[in-house]
């Protein structure tokens, strides 16, 4: 199974967009610096997310990013299909493969492949921002 840096570091950065307080922009190069992506690999992603619907961008002095609509409205599932690149996780599954029709297997991915979306749907932008503020609050205690 595979997840590609990709969606892990995207997540990250949206999960920092979420917890920006005021849902004020966040500049590329302090976003890219806070979460240790490079920017050039930040910009790949940023665009897939705008174009997506799920980040808009400010211009100006004060400028930079910021999510689309709330926190709350944005699924880990709308952001692993915007920034997902391989296709399909599991390669048995995602590949034309000869046995389709006699690999009883097959059945085992399709249901993992669905439990995995589902856990995706469920949880939002707004839940792990929540979580992350949670977790960095008891970490200085």
């Amino acid at each position: 199974m595979k997840l590609s840096t990709r969606v892990r570091y995207g997540l990250r950065a949206m999960v920092e967009l979420a917890k920006e307080s005021g849902g004020r922009p966040i500049p590329l190069r302090k976003l890219a610096e806070n979460q240790a992506i490079s920017i050039k690999y930040l910009e790949q992603m940023v665009a897939s997310l705008k174009s997506d619907g799920l980040i808009e961008s400010v211009r100006g002095a004060e400028g930079g990013y910021k999510l689309a609509r709330s926190a709350d409205d944005i699924t880990v599932l709308d952001i692993y299909n915007s920034l997902n690149l391989i296709g399909n996780p599991i390669d048995c599954y995602a590949e034309p493969c000869e046995r389709k029709y006699i690999c009883s297997t097959r059945e085992v991915w399709a249901e993992v492949i669905e439990v995995m979306n589902e856990v995706m749907r469920k949880k939002t932008l707004g839940q792990l921002a929540q979580k992350e503020l949670r977790m960095q609050k008891a970490d200085k205690s």
